[in-house]
C-alpha cells in the first residue's frame, strides 16, 4: 500500500482514540507523528545517554511538540550493565505502559517499518535458527492490555525519507546507527548490503515469506489454544509438532504471567522428552515448572516446613490444616473423618510431616513409605507435605492422602478429621 493512503487509513482508524506515539526524533517517528499531529496524540521521548547529542534529539522533538501544541512526555533510560539493547527494550517498554494506563490511553504507536522488520528477522534466525517459527515484528500485540501498535511495518524507510522531503520535515539522523556495536547494526550495515548485492530480490523473498508465516500463526496460535489448560499433560505434548509444541507451551506461561522467554520454553520441551518422572524447572517469580508423572504444573516455591511435630490431643492447627481426633464416639458436627480401628497404641500421638525411614504396615508385611508413594506415583512436589500420624513407638497410623493402618486390630476406634484452616474441606 502507498504510504500516503495507509496514513490516511491510519487517521481515520485512530480518530477519537487516545494514544501515544513513541518519537526518537529520527525520520520514522517524525513522519508518523506528522501524519497524525492532527489527532492529538500524546508524545513520548526517551533520553538513553548513550551519546553527547542526546540532549539536542530531546531538544528537537520538545520544540516540534510544543509548536503543533502537543503534549511530551520525557523519560530517561539508564542501563547500567548487561545487554544494552535487550535492557532498554524492557524498561521502555514498561515504562509506556505505565504512561498510557496513567493517561487512559489504549494505544501505544511506534515507527517501525519495513526494514526494522526484516533486519529482526534475520536476527531471530541468527538467534533461534530453526526452534520457533520467526516473524520479525507483530503490527499490533497486547500487553498488559495495552495494545502496540507498529503501523509502518509495510512501508520501506526510502519512502519514509521520500514523505519527509515531499513536507520539508526536519529529523534528526543518530549516527551511531553506522557503528556496528550492535548485532542489528551489523546486520542493516554489513549483511543486508551484502544480500541486495548478490541478490537484487533478497528483499521481496524475505517480505513473501514475512507475508505467508503471518498468514499460517494465526492458525498455529489457535490450535495451541486448545491444548492450553492449568495442568499439561506430558504424553499429549509428546505427540505435538515442534512449532505447534512451542506455541502451547509459551501461552501457557502467559496465562500464568511468567514472562515466556525461549530459555523457559527450550527447558519445558526438553522436560517433556526427559523419562524422569518427577523433577522441576526454575522461572521467575518464586515459581517452578513441576514434572509429575504425566503431569506438568506450575507451582511457587515453598520452604520447607519448620514445623516437625506436634502433640495431637483432641485438635490441634498443624500449619495451616486443623487435625481433630475422636476416640470410640464421633460428633455429629464432624462432616469428614476417616475411621482407624485399633486395639492397642502408646498415646499420646503425634502429627508430624513424613521423614526419612518412615515405615508403613500391611497385613502381607512392611514397606518404607518412600516406596510406597513411588509405587502409587504420588506427586513428588506434594509428599513433604503429608501429614503423618503416629502413637510413641512411631507406629503409623494415617498417612493424608495415601495410608491408613488396617493391622491395629479392632476392639476400639477414633475418628480423624482433616480441615483447611481456611475451610477448605479435604
Amino acid at each position: 500500500m502507498h504510504l500516503e493512503s495507509l496514513l490516511s487509513q491510519l487517521r481515520e482508524e485512530l480518530n477519537q482514540k487516545p494514544f501515544l506515539i513513541s518519537v526518537s526524533g529520527g525520520v520514522d517517528s517524525m513522519v508518523l507523528l506528522h501524519a497524525l499531529k492532527e489527532l492529538k496524540p500524546v508524545v513520548v521521548h526517551f533520553n538513553h545517554h548513550k551519546r553527547k547529542a542526546s540532549i539536542k534529539d530531546e531538544q528537537f522533538v520538545s520544540s516540534f511538540c510544543l509548536n503543533e501544541r502537543l503534549t511530551l512526555i520525557t523519560e530517561d533510560i539508564h542501563v547500567a550493565h548487561g545487554n544494552f539493547q535487550s535492557e532498554a527494550h524492557h524498561q521502555r517498554q514498561n515504562k509506556l505502559i505505565h504512561i498510557a494506563k496513567k493517561h487512559q490511553l489504549t494505544h501505544v504507536l511506534t515507527a517501525h517499518h519495513l526494514d526494522d522488520h526484516v533486519e529482526t528477522l534475520l536476527m531471530q534466525i541468527q538467534q533461534h535458527g530453526n526452534k520457533r517459527l520467526n516473524l520479525g515484528l507483530k503490527e499490533k500485540n497486547i500487553i498488559k492490555d495495552v495494545i502496540f501498535y507498529k503501523p509502518l511495518l509495510t512501508i520501506e524507510k526510502k519512502y519514509l525519507y521520500e514523505y519527509a522531503k515531499k513536507h520539508q520535515l526536519n529529523h534528526i539522523e543518530d549516527v551511531s546507527n553506522q557503528k556496528n556495536i550492535y548485532t542489528r547494526n551489523t546486520i542493516r550495515n554489513t549483511l543486508l548490503p551484502k544480500l541486495y548485492q548478490s541478490d537484487p530480490d533478497i528483499k521481496e523473498k524475505i517480505i513473501a515469506y514475512l507475508q505467508r508465516v503471518h498468514k499460517i500463526y494465526p492458525n498455529i496460535q489457535h490450535e495451541a489454544s486448545t491444548y492450553v489448560k492449568d495442568i499439561l499433560s506430558k504424553h499429549v505434548l509428546s505427540q505435538c509438532q515442534h512449532l505447534l509444541l512451542r506455541e502451547i507451551i509459551y501461552q501457557w506461561l502467559l496465562t500464568h504471567h511468567i514472562t515466556p522467554k525461549t530459555s523457559y520454553v527450550d527447558d519445558v520441551i526438553k522436560g517433556i522428552h526427559n523419562e524422569k518422572p518427577n523433577f522441576s524447572i526454575l522461572l521467575e517469580k518464586n515459581q517452578q515448572v513441576l514434572f509429575s508423572y504425566d503431569a506438568i504444573s506450575i507451582q511457587s516455591l515453598s520452604h520447607l516446613n519448620t514445623l516437625n511435630q506436634d502433640v495431637l490431643k483432641e485438635n490441634v492447627l498443624f500449619d495451616n490444616k486443623h487435625v481433630s481426633i475422636f476416640f470410640d464416639n464421633k460428633p455429629n458436627n464432624i462432616q469428614a473423618s476417616t475411621e482407624i480401628c485399633y486395639n492397642k497404641l502408646i498415646f499420646p500421638l503425634t502429627v508430624r510431616y513424613r521423614k526419612a525411614g518412615d515405615v508403613l504396615s500391611f497385613h502381607y508385611g512392611h514397606k518404607k513409605l518412600k516406596n510406597h508413594l513411588i509405587d502409587i506415583k504420588y506427586p513428588k512436589h506434594l509428599r513433604d507435605s503429608l501429614l503423618v500420624i503416629a502413637d510413641q513407638q512411631q507406629t503409623i497410623i494415617f498417612v493424608e492422602d495415601v495410608y491408613i493402618n488396617k493391622t491395629l486390630g479392632d476392639s476400639h476406634t477414633l475418628y480423624l478429621a482433616l480441615e483447611q484452616h481456611d475451610d477448605t474441606r479435604y
